[in-house]
């Protein structure tokens, strides 16, 4: 079978197609990992606060301002590659920065303790709004 440009653009519109119907299906990428993470770790009553949903937006927006690599692993949540033997590996390294960022930028540990609202203010970063550690807000440690 010859390929000529039609059927090679017929190709790619078809995958992009079953890309975006897929996307539709799943909705997941980052955001949508993240809130698993979040699940997983934290339980299915804090991934279901609205808080969760503003940080795992905004984790999605910080993975994806690394440019390419971060889009490329947008693309591989978004294609349902994380299941993939060696691909998990690599994408797995994410679920324990996100465990991480959401600790440090949210007062989960209040919430679930003391039963206060979860908040969300920003997603923390050292370098950028070292005051709004949470777990450093509330003097606890990471051992």
């Amino acid at each position: 079978m010859k390929l000529t440009r039609r059927k090679v653009m017929a190709l790619g519109v078809g995958a992009v197609g079953a890309g975006l119907a897929y996307r539709g299906l799943k909705g997941q990428g980052i955001a949508g990992h993240a809130l698993d993470v979040i699940r997983d770790v934290y339980g299915p009553d804090i991934a279901a606060d609205p808080a969760a949903f503003e940080f795992s937006q905004a984790y999605e927006a910080f993975v994806l301002e690394k440019g390419v690599q971060g889009r490329m692993l947008d693309m591989g949540y978004w294609a349902g590659l994380q299941t993939l033997p060696y691909v998990s590996d690599k994408l797995s390294r994410i679920n324990d920065s996100v465990i991480d960022k959401f600790a440090t930028s949210t007062n989960v540990i209040l919430a679930t303790e003391r039963n206060v609202p979860l908040e969300f203010v920003a997603l923390f970063s050292p370098y950028e709004n070292s005051c709004q550690n949470q777990l450093g807000a509330l003097a606890y440690s990471v051992a």
